[in-house]
This record gives C-alpha cells, sequence and structure tokens, in this order.
C-alpha cells in the first residue's frame, strides 16, 4: 500500500508535468493527464475545492529545432502545438483549470523575478561546464550515469558539451533534502521511487547548469541577457505561476495582502505533483532545493507514475513507438479510451497498451456489465410498470429498503470508504473495481429475483407487483448511484444515463452529496445503448 495521505488544505492542487512540443502527445502523457483528471473530478465530487493545472514546456533546443525543422519562429510553432494540445485534451475530457505555457507574460516575470532572487541570495553563479549532454533530457551525466555510452532514459548518445553557464548551488541543499526525504517519507510516494532517489542524493549532489547562451529561445536573465533561462529552472516554476504566485510577488512589493495572493496560498499548501518516474529526480531534489532557497513552501506531495509500454517497450516520442490520444479515440470515443487507461494499469506502476485489449475491456465492462445493466433494468421498468415514476421514498432507514432491497442498499452505502481509500491511494483502478462489483451486484440481483417470473403474477397478486416494483426501484436507483460514481471515470456517457433515467445529472461539485437512497424520483425512459460495442480496427495504427 502506498504512504499517501491529503492533508487538511483549503484547495487541493494538481499539477501534471508540462509537456514538450517538440511532438504530438501520445498516450503515455495522456494516461499521466487522465490519473489527474480522475483524482480532480473525484474530489470536487466529494464537495472538495480543487484546481488543476497542466501546460506545455517550450522552452529548449528541442523545440527550437523542430519549429526550424517547419520553417517556423519558435513562438509561431508553440501557438500551433498549443492549439493541437489543448484541442485534444479537452477530447479526452481535462478539466483543467489552466493551460499554462511558459511563454505566458506572467511566467516569464515570476522567472526572471524568481531568478533574481537567487542570485542575489547568492545560490546562482557564473561558471564553465563541460560533460555528457542528453539534448532529449535537457540534462548532463556522468560517466557512470551512462549505460553502454548512452542516455540512461532514452538510450541514445550523448554528445559531449562545453558551456560558459550560470549554476544553481544544489550541493548546498544536500543535507535539507536527505532529511525531507528521510523524515517526512509522504512527501514522494510511492516508497520505491522515494528510496530511488533518496540513493541518488547519498551519492552527493552536484550544482547544475540554470541558463544557456548557445541558443536565444527562452526566458532571458535578468543579470545577463546574453543568456536564457535552462529549462528546468523555467519549466518547474511553471507550478508556482499556474497557481497565481504573481499575485503573491505583488503583494509582497507593495506590502498588501489581495485575495488573489491569498488564493495562492490556499493552492499552494495542496499542492501535488503528478509526474513520470524519468522526471523524478528534478521533481524531488531539484525543485525541492530551488524552494528552499528563494524561501517558499514546498509542494505537499510528488506523485510518481510509471511509463505506459507498448510491446515491452516504454512509448515515447524518440523511439517513434508513439500512439496518440486521438488516434485511439477516433476508435473508441473518449470514455473507453479514459476507462481503459484507468482501469487496466496500475498508476503507481508501468502500464500498457494495446488496441485489442482496449476494444475488449470496453466491450465487456461498459457494454455488456455496466451498459446492460442499465438496458434491463429500464427496458423492465418501462414494461412491467408502464408510465409510472418511481417516486422518492422518505423516513428512517426501515422504510427506505424492504428484505429484498437491504443488500444492494447495505453494498452500495459502503462503497463510500473504498473509493475514499482509492482517492487517498491515487489508485483509480481500484476506485473502478469498486464501481464494477456494485454494478456485477445489480446484475447478479436481477438473477436472483427474476423479474420475468415475478411479472407473471402483477394482475392477481398485489404483494408480488409491490416486490416487484420494489426490485425496479432498487435496480434504477443502484443505476443512479452508479452514474453519479462514474462521473470521475465517464464524463461523457454519464449524462446520457441520466436523461434515459429521466433525471438531470447532478452538477460534479458535491455530487456525492446527492447520494441518499431512493431520495429522488426516477422516470424511466426508453434505453438505448450508450456503450455501442466496438471493432477491432483492421488496421491497428503504429502498433
Amino acid at each position: 500500500m502506498l504512504a499517501f495521505r491529503f492533508a487538511m488544505s483549503a484547495t487541493h492542487t494538481i499539477t501534471t508535468a508540462i509537456v514538450y512540443p517538440n511532438a504530438r502527445i501520445h498516450v503515455g502523457w495522456a494516461w499521466e493527464c487522465l490519473g489527474a483528471d480522475w483524482l480532480v473530478r473525484a474530489l470536487r465530487c466529494k464537495g472538495e475545492k480543487t484546481f488543476f493545472s497542466t501546460g506545455m514546456d517550450e522552452h529548449s533546443l528541442n523545440v527550437q529545432r523542430a519549429a526550424e525543422s517547419k520553417g517556423l519562429e519558435p513562438k509561431a510553432y508553440c501557438d500551433q502545438m498549443a492549439q493541437d494540445i489543448e484541442r485534444v485534451l479537452k477530447q479526452m475530457g481535462l478539466s483543467y483549470d489552466r493551460f499554462i505555457r511558459t511563454s505566458d507574460d506572467d511566467h516569464v516575470r515570476v522567472v526572471q523575478a524568481l531568478v533574481q532572487r537567487a542570485f542575489d541570495k547568492g545560490d546562482i553563479y557564473p561558471a564553465r561546464y563541460e560533460g555528457h549532454y542528453c539534448e532529449s533530457c535537457e540534462a548532463y551525466y556522468t560517466d557512470k550515469d551512462l549505460t553502454d555510452g548512452k542516455c540512461p532514459t532514452h538510450q541514445t548518445p550523448t554528445r559531449w558539451l562545453q558551456e560558459e553557464n550560470f549554476f544553481f548551488r544544489l550541493s548546498k541543499y544536500e543535507g535539507a533534502l536527505l532529511s525531507l526525504l528521510k523524515e517526512n517519507p509522504e512527501f514522494l510516494v510511492p516508497e520505491n521511487r522515494r528510496n530511488e532517489v533518496l540513493r541518488f542524493v547519498e551519492t552527493g549532489l552536484k550544482d547544475f547548469s540554470i541558463s544557456r547562451s548557445t541558443f536565444t529561445w527562452g526566458i532571458p536573465l535578468p543579470f545577463d541577457s546574453k543568456h536564457v533561462v535552462y529549462v528546468w529552472f523555467d519549466a518547474l516554476i511553471n507550478y508556482l505561476t499556474a497557481a497565481g504566485y504573481e499575485f503573491k510577488l505583488k503583494a509582497l512589493s507593495s506590502g498588501v495582502e489581495s485575495v488573489e495572493s491569498r488564493q495562492f496560498d490556499e493552492r499552494w499548501a495542496g499542492a501535488l505533483h503528478i509526474i513520470g518516474k524519468d522526471i523524478s529526480r528534478f521533481h524531488a531534489v531539484y525543485w525541492p532545493a530551488m524552494l528552499m532557497a528563494l524561501d517558499l513552501p514546498l509542494p505537499q506531495k510528488v506523485f510518481v507514475h510509471g511509463f505506459i509500454q507498448i510491446k515491452g517497450e516504454k512509448m515515447s516520442k524518440s523511439a517513434g513507438n508513439i500512439v496518440t490520444p486521438d488516434e485511439v479515440m477516433a476508435v473508441t470515443g473518449p470514455d473507453p479510451f479514459r476507462y481503459y487507461l484507468l482501469a487496466e494499469n496500475l498508476f503507481s506502476g508501468d502500464g500498457n497498451f494495446q488496441w485489442k485489449s482496449c476494444i475488449e475491456k470496453s466491450n465487456a465492462d461498459l457494454g455488456n456489465d455496466f451498459g446492460n445493466c442499465v438496458n434491463r433494468s429500464l427496458s423492465m421498468a418501462r414494461k412491467y410498470f408502464p408510465e409510472e415514476v418511481f417516486e422518492a421514498r422518505s423516513g428512517d432507514s426501515s422504510d427506505l429498503s424492504t428484505p429484498l432491497s437491504q443488500p444492494i442498499r447495505k453494498q452500495f452505502e459502503e462503497i463510500f470508504s473504498e473509493l475514499d481509500g482509492a482517492i487517498q491511494e491515487l489508485d483509480p483502478a481500484r476506485y473502478i473495481q469498486a464501481l464494477r462489483a456494485r454494478s456485477r451486484a445489480l446484475n447478479l440481483f436481477i438473477d436472483q429475483t427474476k423479474p420475468w417470473v415475478m411479472a407473471k403474477s402483477l394482475s392477481t397478486d398485489v404483494a408480488v407487483r409491490d416486490s416487484l416494483r420494489d426490485v425496479m426501484g432498487t435496480l434504477l436507483e443502484g443505476i443512479r448511484w452508479l452514474a453519479t460514481l462514474w462521473m470521475p471515470v465517464l464524463p461523457f456517457g454519464m449524462p446520457e444515463v441520466f436523461r434515459q433515467l429521466g433525471m438531470v445529472a447532478p452538477p460534479e461539485q458535491g455530487a456525492w452529496k446527492t447520494l441518499v437512497w431512493r431520495s429522488q424520483a426516477i422516470s424511466p425512459q426508453e434505453p438505448k445503448p450508450v456503450y455501442p460495442r466496438l471493432e477491432i480496427p483492421g488496421t491497428e495504427p503504429k502498433v
């Protein structure tokens, strides 16, 4: 079990890593975004206040070269890529509050102010550097870091780089970082990732470069305009900018707190970074050290997930084995895509993507299991009780259940502790398992009660009629609960389920508060498949 718990905070701020726009986004980063989106939506459904940011990391040599290859200036190229990335994220249903770009004006101002602060403190200094440099990582490596002379992450040759740079005194914060990781085990989860980073820090930390003078696409250093800020000192600060740190800067300058500066304090107190394992060092070593140097609070937590693999290999732009989210959604639609990545893979480990598995899982779980339950229940309710509204009930618990429906009600009312556990452990697959168990329970309830047998005595036996109405009401109520609880995973299809129940889907914020057993009237409408059967494409794109 992961050591992961939310601290008390007025606002939960959830962030993904920001993505390089040197190529189109792939399913690997989509998994990170969907895991974050599931968490944000689940917290909202509980009634928690949230802030969700994602975005684009524009200032790097990789991006400049991608722009040059298309005959574009970097900013024009990034403008095009931002439109494409946001289009795909919206297609996936990402409910972010801010899509930050590192070329945004407020980000430029925040970066320059904080770089100047670290320089004035003496934590940034000029020096000459040479070493093995991976352009994909935007990072230097020592001889011992390399694998057969190649970058340990990308397995591509590095190049020897000599350059006059400005450096950040990371080594100064080695002791503080060791204390952070040893004394606060929940700062970095899961535990195996924390142990990896701890071993890295224990081997000794070297200062790292925070500037480049060999290209111009970037934020100029305020104290030396010949240099632009190197990607990590620029990119990591995006989290502060997105949360509204510029308002805090203004408050510090003026001595007057504002609503926006207090809002930043609330957001940052509950900050959780969701990132991939290849950048854990930067987020759990570089970033806390930077914040310590800037006299700023640390984020609440860093959660590290694994890689999405295809045929046993990491999906990556450099390897050329990527599958894009819109390729998948063109075949499946957004909900089955979301469902497969969240249900099939343990978020804290490595995951897999396979076309056949994606489609078969959608057909089995969404179409046959949940979808069939919805169709059967609505069809029977309309057949046995035409035009009837299943009214809300009132009273104490004994009034709201019969011996037939009590076991189902009990199973549903016990679900909240299971879902809370999944949210606390940042485990969307576990969340989904709890819902699937209730969906299966409803299907089993149909098989056990055999409404079609009970219906034969509808016109002659009042007691049977009452029991059948209770069975139908229980099924419809279970579907209402499931539709509400599925919202963080399946936001596109659930409004249609509510429409077929003769209802309007509740607002996402505080949706769980509507889940009181048999508290709302249900008027069954003509059912139709919410998740029609999918077919495996004749040609599987790039897989």
